[in-house]
């Protein structure tokens, strides 16, 4: 499941490049927001994750996007993201996906022998291959399954479990059956994003959902959901000055610097250039030496600026050219030429 490419054009703030910046060792006050990277499949990969730490460091906990069984097995192609080795970040928890206990038990036990701690359970992913299979937000209209999938995790696995959701699959009251559910049981967290699936991720986010979330769950709640900017984010705050923890993804992808500038980390403008080329290039690294043919590592690429051209002036033009290229050596000719620009 990719993605899909955010319809509405994003720009970034103006004060991305053109602000008066602090040093970086600036002091973090004690209501500085906790910022989660949302598990994006396709996108916030192990590469993603270990390029983005080295560079950046200012997430504070890392999903890894779902994994799920097949026939009784963990599929092969999941290893790789949950391999402790490509999970060297503190604070990593991986996201499962299931239609039922057995599966979601199987998941639990590879992953609490690799050693985690924590898993969180997807009951937000609206794309019809996973719901259509009652999976993801296909299983918010079934309160009574939540429920039997509870049940069983709690009485057999020694992991925590929190989850991530969306208000509902067609409805947004279908939150007010779940949650009485998911009351019942220790949870460690809720992510809500307060969007129905069917929405995808179109149109407004529901705040009423959100409002009667943190009205009801017992449970400590995460905002998820269209904050692109620190604007965005602001808004957000002031609107929910409560919640204290937020899970970022496309805002993320499309502006690497939007949990520093949340955490009002301000860096010159210099620095700022340096850490793109940085990011992009030990990206490439990255994919260069875990992939078999220079294909692969083209299309990875490609699919990696969907998002990152957003950091440059002329977006469109700047991933149709990305695009274009034919080979890696063309790839990273014009790629040099973008970053010379910013420079």
């Amino acid at each position: 499941m990719n993605i899909v490419f955010a319809e509405t054009v994003y720009k970034l703030s103006k004060c991305s490049f053109i602000c008066i910046f602090k040093p970086m060792t600036e002091t973090i006050s004690q209501n500085t927001p906790i910022i989660y990277l949302a598990p994006l499949q396709g996108f916030t990969d192990h590469v993603y994750r270990k390029a983005y730490s080295e560079v950046f460091e200012k997430i504070d906990k890392w999903f890894i996007p779902y994994i799920s069984v097949k026939n009784g097995s963990i599929l092969k192609k999941y290893l790789k993201e949950i391999q402790v080795e490509n999970n060297r970040q503190n604070n990593v928890v991986p996201q499962v996906l299931g239609k039922n206990p057995e599966e979601i038990l199987i998941l639990s036990k590879v992953l609490e022998d690799m050693g985690y701690m924590e898993i969180n359970l997807n009951l937000g992913c609206p794309y019809p291959m996973v719901t259509n299979r009652g999976m993801g937000s296909g299983l918010l209209p079934y309160p009574e399954k939540i429920k039997i999938i509870l049940d069983e995790f709690f009485s057999k696995s020694k992991l925590k479990l929190s989850i991530k959701m969306r208000a509902g699959f067609d409805s947004p009251q279908e939150i007010d059956k779940v949650i009485p559910v998911i009351n019942q049981f220790p949870l460690t967290e809720v992510v809500l994003h307060p969007r129905i699936a069917t929405q995808l991720y179109k149109g407004e986010v529901l705040d009423s959902a959100f409002i009667h979330a943190m009205q009801n769950l017992k449970h400590p709640l995460v905002y998820n959901g269209d904050i692109f900017s620190s604007e965005d984010f602001m808004k957000r705050q002031l609107k929910f000055p409560e919640i204290n923890f937020w899970m970022l993804g496309r805002g993320i992808l499309m502006n690497p610097f939007l949990p520093m500038e949340i955490k009002n980390i301000q860096i010159s403008d210099q620095e700022k250039s340096q850490k793109l080329q940085d990011f992009h290039n030990r990206i490439l690294e990255l994919y260069s030496d875990k992939m078999d043919n220079e294909g692969n590592v083209l299309n990875k690429m490609k699919q990696f600026w969907i998002y990152f051209s957003y950091v440059f002036p002329n977006q469109k033009k700047n991933l149709k050219t990305v695009k274009k290229a034919s080979s890696i050596k063309k790839y990273s000719e014009v790629v040099k030429k973008m970053f010379w620009e910013i420079a």
